[in-house]
């Protein structure tokens, strides 16, 4: 992949992004008080106002800078591996899986489809969280999904992927909260044939 192309793949820079809600946070303040100077029952108003949007802005502002560095990092990866993505979500992160050479990419945390031992899937009221776990006890890496119907989607597609790379079958756990039927969750024999 060409630089050009990946900066089109992962979209702007989130910490220009998050400079830019900061300056609209400040910019927000200093018309608050300016309304107020020149018309004072307008002003109390958008001074009350002001504040809570501003506060908003500024967190999400953080949050997109707080992104920058897995922004980078993924970048790296995807330009040394030169991944030709065949599936992708960039909805908490970056998350890239190439299935015709058997690579992902994940928050700027890489590797193979055939290194992929299990997979964790977590899905409670706080959100919804899907683990790769490789040779080691911690998770090599994680992803977040916005619903639960997202995050199982993933969950089978990317265990069948596992499965056409290196034949084997990967268990997906799911947490108590997430599915209450079952626990461990093999792929199905559709995806063996």
């Amino acid at each position: 992949m060409s630089p050009l192309s990946v900066r089109r793949l992962l979209g702007p820079l989130p910490l220009v992004r998050g400079l830019l809600r900061w300056g609209v946070a400040i910019l927000c303040v200093l018309g608050a008080w300016h309304l107020y100077q020149w018309y004072p029952i307008a002003g109390l108003v958008a001074i009350g106002i002001a504040p809570v949007l501003s506060l908003f802005l500024f967190f999400r502002g953080l949050n997109l800078i707080v992104r920058t560095l897995a922004y980078w990092k993924t970048r790296r990866h995807l330009l040394a591996t030169r991944l030709q993505p065949t599936w992708e979500d960039k909805g908490a992160g970056y998350f890239f899986v190439d299935e015709q050479r058997g690579l992902w990419v994940i928050n700027g945390a890489s590797g193979k489809l055939t290194d992929i031992t299990r997979l964790h899937a977590h899905g409670d009221g706080l959100g919804h969280r899907l683990e790769l776990y490789a040779t080691s006890q911690k998770p090599a890496a994680f992803y977040g999904f916005r619903d639960d119907a997202a995050l199982r989607e993933a969950a089978e597609r990317l265990q069948r992927a596992c499965f056409a790379h290196s034949g084997r079958d990967v268990p997906v756990t799911y947490n108590e909260g997430f599915m209450k039927d079952e626990t461990t969750h093999h792929t199905n024999k559709k995806a063996h044939e």
